[in-house]
């Protein structure tokens, strides 16, 4: 998948006057020099206000040991031209700006690498910065607007929150984590859903109300040009709580994960198969195995920690949802009900599979 942005930096390790230390004296105190430049970026989504990329002159780079102790905290631009560093790993860090407090069109790009210091030798290292808060955007129906009027939706990450008002096109950007959503009526606020925002993941929600029992609906549809998803919610105004009891409360993949040892409804998107403990087939090739299949929360997934894999061990569940007999389920958002367990090396899975639907 391509990325929304992506800046192209170099960084070049350069030992710099050997400093070789009088015989008897440590030589692991022999220094080299961190040099730092930038190479070309590049930006090959569609051209987005939100989106645009800062100066990168006024990204904050830190370069720590493991300890933490920093030998350089400041501007890119300031930097000295030569940061001496003794032999060791050093975690080199860059970033366009704070990202802690929600705000609109304020997308925030980073990158973090470890690099090894080696006294008398040259290390370059290639760094690629991407979107490193997450963005959310909500579409405000109909129904929504005729049962709540104008109420506001508010948005909370921890202690931190954004009022979002009826009539707002602009993304908000949060720190990635679990995030509160609510409705504000008057003086009465009302808790209605939770969201986890991923890192680089700027999701849009389209909001609307329904007068019967609620009801949830999950719909994610993926720009694979971009990092840019898109969901349904339909809600009765109450609070709907994921705990994996029914269908309509499932865990999201993610979710689940925290839950080894239950038997639970989960809901993922079909990515791919041929599973191991270090890698999914993500339809790259043919699916050769029909023992099991992989689920994400995402159908961008990329990652094998971001995959479960299902069991399918009862025959006629075979039958049904292996993917060398169905590959028509490719992408497919399902709900399977079953046990978590550790599947395919040490990662949480689906075993005993004995409900389904998609």
């Amino acid at each position: 998948m391509k990325r929304i942005a992506a800046i192209c930096l170099g960084i070049a390790m350069i030992a710099t006057a050997c400093q070789v230390l009088p015989d008897g004296e440590d030589q692991k105190l022999r220094k080299g020099g961190l040099v730092l430049r930038i190479a070309d970026f590049y930006n090959d989504a569609p051209a987005l206000k939100s989106a645009a990329l800062p100066d990168t002159n006024s990204f904050l780079l830190t370069v720590a040991d493991l300890s933490g102790e920093a030998y350089y905290h400041g501007l890119y631009g300031e930097r000295p031209q030569s940061i001496l560093l003794t032999e060791g790993t050093y975690q080199v860090s860059l970033v366009s700006a704070d990202y802690s407090i929600p705000a609109f069109d304020s997308p925030r790009w980073g990158a973090d690498v470890q690099v090894d210091i080696v006294a008398d030798e040259t290390t370059k290292v290639l760094l690629e910065c991407s979107q490193v808060n997450a963005g959310i955007r909500l579409n405000f129906g109909s129904h929504y607007r005729e049962i709540f009027g104008a109420s506001p939706i508010r948005i909370s990450r921890g202690d931190k929150s954004l009022l979002y008002p009826i009539g707002e096109e602009r993304y908000a950007y949060f720190p990635p984590g679990e995030a509160l959503f609510e409705i504000v009526t008057g003086t009465e606020t009302k808790p209605i859903f939770k969201r986890s925002l991923r890192q680089g993941v700027n999701l849009t929600i389209n909001l609307d109300a329904s007068s019967d029992s609620g009801g949830s609906v999950f719909e994610v549809s993926v720009d694979t040009q971009a990092i840019y998803e898109s969901e349904d919610i339909v809600t009765d105004g109450t609070f709907f709580q994921e705990d994996g009891l029914t269908m309509k409360t499932a865990f999201c993949v993610d979710s689940a994960a925290h839950h080894v040892g239950d038997t639970v409804w989960v809901w993922g998107y079909i990515v791919g198969g041929d599973c191991t403990a270090d890698k999914v087939n993500f339809f790259t090739e043919d699916i050769v195995s029909a023992t099991h299949f992989a689920i994400a929360a995402s159908p961008s997934a990329s990652k094998r920690s971001e995959c479960m894999a299902v069991e399918l061990s009862k025959a006629a569940m075979r039958a049904e949802l292996n993917l060398v007999d169905n590959p028509q389920l490719k992408y497919r958002k399902i709900y399977l009900r079953g046990k978590v367990a550790n599947y395919m090396g040490s990662w949480p899975g689906i075993k005993n599979l004995s409900e389904y639907k998609y």
